[in-house]
């Protein structure tokens, strides 16, 4: 009897720890950047949107990051003014603006692009993340431009005072941690009078080792205040050896042939995994004493030699489950992938370019990932075995997905006696590119034994 009792316990000490180990998460870690997608997208185009809504995002960024900082609500497009850029930053930016101000005239872009946001959100059913223009934008223009988008029914979880605004390229002319705590300060006071209820974001600095680096002192100064409710980074994973800025490979090194180099690339992201983004995450946590973090720009680091490939699909899947299954990002509440739409190669997951569409390698992974931000109340349990990282799926305690993403040459063979439906994201090689034919498959099929194949280099989603 007493046996009998222990054991009973036992099996309900299992299934209690079983569950209490799961983790629910927020749908807004399910978010992407809209930068530049209006330039050169239409969403009044139904293909575009219909696209769009194939991976089902739940938080849609406005109107970006360098863009975002030099935002005027009443203009054109953007409502750049290209005197004020040259007079705050230096840097590729310029340029880049530039390049955008005259593509919009050119396309005869007279209205302001805060109305093709709402129209996306609304096609989307998304949320909105604000970036305001903490250096030039009046007091008066930053809140109407909420209400507008508040006044248009779109719900708004936050607003980002500023972006990225500890670089180089502003403290080059002059801006400092001063400049921007005295305005974002004024700017969060004024935002949370009016609209109560909303978050406000303040941009934290890179993470540098020398105690005495500007940034560390920007961290430091940021950290004593308490006027915010949230703190923002960016993240990039970086996987080829060279020198980087801002999220991009400006100079690469060769690291052997594409085998050779791609199995140096899957150890590093391995690591990136495993070691050096949850003590990244866990520094922040320290500076900020567990503030929430909102991750409002993150991709694999722009490289000719990764973009648009396998690997980069795989990663991306990674990146969002890692997130809501990992206990260590506890505090990150809110992300947006960079970037949904834009004439860039390997950053967007829909690339405009000789007035064409092009689908990237990240389109796939994501519609796979986005099951799970479509359904309520699912927790996840994650779980790793060498390069197979597995996530289950529960609602209401009852296992409702498997997902499998193996970064190895090994197949692996389970078995799974009620699957409904296989999906599969995958190829040879992690080199392989999206545009190349045949290279890459995506397929969904109804499994005819209770077999499932995890093939190499691939995800798998179990129903």
């Amino acid at each position: 009897m007493m046996r009998s009792f222990l054991f009973s316990f036992f099996l309900l000490f299992l299934i209690s720890n079983k569950v209490t180990s799961q983790q629910y998460y927020s749908n807004n870690i399910f978010g992407f950047a809209t930068s530049n997608t209006f330039t050169f997208f239409d969403v009044n185009e139904k293909k575009f949107i219909e696209k769009v809504n194939k991976i089902s995002p739940k938080v849609l960024r406005f109107p970006g990051g360098a863009v975002g900082n030099f935002y005027h609500y009443n203009g054109p497009a953007y409502g750049m003014n290209i005197n004020e850029i040259d007079s705050l930053i230096t840097g590729k930016f310029p340029k880049r603006a530039r390049g955008l101000i005259s593509f919009s005239k050119k396309k005869g872009h007279r209205q302001n692009y805060i109305y093709d946001f709402i129209k996306l959100t609304k096609a989307t059913n998304s949320s909105a993340v604000i970036v305001v223009n903490v250096l030039t934008e009046s007091n008066k223009d930053i809140l109407q431009m909420i209400q507008t988008i508040v006044d248009n029914n779109v719900d708004v979880v936050g607003i980002e005072l500023g972006s990225e605004m500890s670089n180089k390229s502003y403290f080059d002319k002059g801006y400092t941690i001063e400049n921007y705590l005295n305005k974002s300060k004024e700017i969060s006071e004024i935002i949370k009078e009016k609209f109560p209820n909303l978050k406000t974001a303040v941009v934290a600095a890179p993470l540098i080792k020398n105690k005495l680096h500007r940034h560390n002192i920007w961290n430091h100064k940021l950290s004593n205040e308490n006027f915010y409710d949230a703190i923002i980074i960016h993240s990039y994973a970086k996987v080829v050896k060279g020198k980087d800025q801002y999220g991009q490979m400006i100079i690469e090194e060769n690291e052997g042939d594409k085998d050779r180099a791609f199995t140096i690339y899957e150890n590093r992201i391995q690591s990136f995994f495993e070691d050096s983004y949850p003590k990244e995450i866990d520094e922040y946590n320290a500076i900020f004493d567990k503030k929430p973090i909102w991750i409002t720009e993150w991709n694999l680091q722009y490289s000719k030699k990764t973009g648009n490939t396998l690997f980069q699909g795989l990663f991306v899947a990674n990146f969002f489950l890692e997130l809501i299954s990992n206990k260590c990002y506890e505090e990150i509440e809110l992300t947006t992938f960079h970037n949904l739409a834009g004439r860039d190669f390997g950053g967007s997951v829909f690339q405009k370019k000789d007035n064409q569409t092009f689908i990237q390698s990240t389109f796939a992974p994501l519609q796979i990932v986005s099951k799970f931000f479509n359904e309520k109340n699912l927790q996840v349990n994650r779980k790793k075995e060498e390069n197979l990282y597995i996530y289950e799926f529960y609602q209401e305690d009852k296992l409702k997905y498997l997902c499998y993403i193996n970064w190895s040459k090994k197949e692996k063979t389970i078995k799974y006696k009620k699957a409904n439906m296989i999906t599969q994201y995958g190829g040879k090689n992690l080199y392989d590119l999206n545009s190349e034919k045949n290279r890459i498959f995506f397929n969904k099929e109804k499994p005819n034994n209770s077999n499932v194949s995890i093939l190499p280099y691939s995800i798998t989603l179990i129903e």
